[in-house]
């Protein structure tokens, strides 16, 4: 009996052994691509968004495996939450890196962390790329490390703005920001824009991510009555943005026109058509093949957001640079983004170094309107 059950143990610890090997040789066969991104917080609506199209593509990719020097690949996302904090999204980065040993890393969504990890992403040696920061700087004068799909905010102003000015004729303009690189990153472009045409400044107001009471800031608005309001935030803010100044009557005298965030769906969930009813967004995309949108719809239940589509694209252009360079070593990773020529959702992906620019994508966005509870394009 002794020498039945000392057998049994040996097969099993044989077979142990056998079940070790194999999940190890599995483990050896996953790419690791990090993610940060805000999932909690008032910025949560970009974590999440994006979350749901690394999700999609990531299907896609597992579905046929990556090819490195004839070998099969699968690949694994490992993510953090950022909070939309430089502290955290640094953190994050430090562990991906440190810890998990991703080869490359997407995101962050909000440009102060963009610019908190852009620099650790040089130092680590490891390539990241942006889902959405639109502030100048996080590739102005940017890192070798760090590459943006998207067009910042100093690039799109000159592009919508002729837009604004030829549709409303404004003699003034105002500005309701949050506070942080992107909103005053965002401001500071559309005016300079304006200005040159013209445009005079009739004020800046600025407010906290998170807060939900602008009656004070549009107290202002209205008495500075300009001929348009330029205002930037998450889908939320901008939201209670529309909300307050349609209680107020603001909505029905002066022309409202959103950030990127008020160009989706979302805010029209938030607000309610009739507070959004004839305010105006910058747009990201237009359109994007209806499957895609099924897709989105049956497995999320959500409305079609940016941040999905660039999640999208973010993970595609990675595991293509991937493959292109053959190799896991991130610093090769980072040659082969640098070649890269993808046609995406949001429209054909290319990085270039220009004007000071280092990594930049370039895109053209245009102008939504919200009419009848739906987003017309213009």
């Amino acid at each position: 009996m002794k020498r039945l059950k000392t057998g049994m143990l040996l097969v099993t610890a044989v077979v142990f052994g056998i079940i070790s090997v194999c999940s190890s040789a599995f483990a050896a066969d996953v790419i690791k691509i990090g993610y940060t991104a805000p999932f909690t917080g008032s910025a949560a609506e970009f974590g999440t968004n994006g979350w749901r199209g690394i999700q999609m593509a990531l299907d896609e990719i597992n579905a046929k495996g990556v090819s490195i020097g004839g070998k099969k690949y699968t690949v694994e996302i490992v993510r953090y939450d950022s909070v939309c904090t430089p502290t955290d999204g640094a953190a994050n980065l430090r562990k991906l890196a440190l810890e998990d040993k991703v080869v490359t890393i997407l995101g962050d969504h909000c440009s102060s962390v963009c610019n908190a990890i852009s620099p650790l992403c040089e130092q680590f040696k490891i390539p990241g790329i942006t889902i959405e920061c639109a502030a100048d700087n996080v590739t102005k004068p940017g890192n070798d490390f760090y590459f943006r799909m998207r067009a910042s905010v100093g690039l799109m102003a000159p592009l919508f703005t002729p837009k604004i000015i030829e549709k409303f004729g404004p003699k003034s303009a105002g500005y309701l920001v949050v506070n942080d690189d992107y909103g005053l990153g965002l401001a500071k472009a559309v005016e300079e824009e304006f200005n040159k045409a013209g445009v005079k400044s009739a004020l800046l107001e600025t407010f906290e991510r998170g807060n939900t009471d602008f009656t004070v800031n549009l107290v202002k608005i209205k008495q500075a009555n300009p001929d348009v309001v330029f205002y930037a935030g998450s889908a939320s803010e901008g939201a209670m943005i529309l909300k307050q100044a349609n209680e107020m009557g603001i909505t029905k005298e002066i022309k409202f026109i959103g950030s990127e965030e008020m160009g989706e769906m979302e805010l029209l969930s938030l607000a309610g058509a009739k507070a959004a009813e004839g305010t105006y967004a910058v747009a990201l995309w237009g359109a994007v093949p209806e499957d895609f949108a099924k897709q989105v719809k049956d497995r999320f239940n959500a409305p079609m957001h940016y941040a999905i589509i660039f999640g999208y694209d973010a993970l595609h252009v990675a595991v293509n640079a991937i493959q292109k360079a053959q190799s896991l070593d991130p610093v090769k990773i980072r040659d082969a983004l640098k070649q890269t020529d993808y046609a995406g959702l949001q429209g054909h992906i290319q990085f270039f170094d220009f004007d000071g620019y280092k990594n930049q994508g370039k895109a053209a966005p245009s102008l939504i309107q919200w009419k009848n509870g739906e987003r017309v394009p213009l």
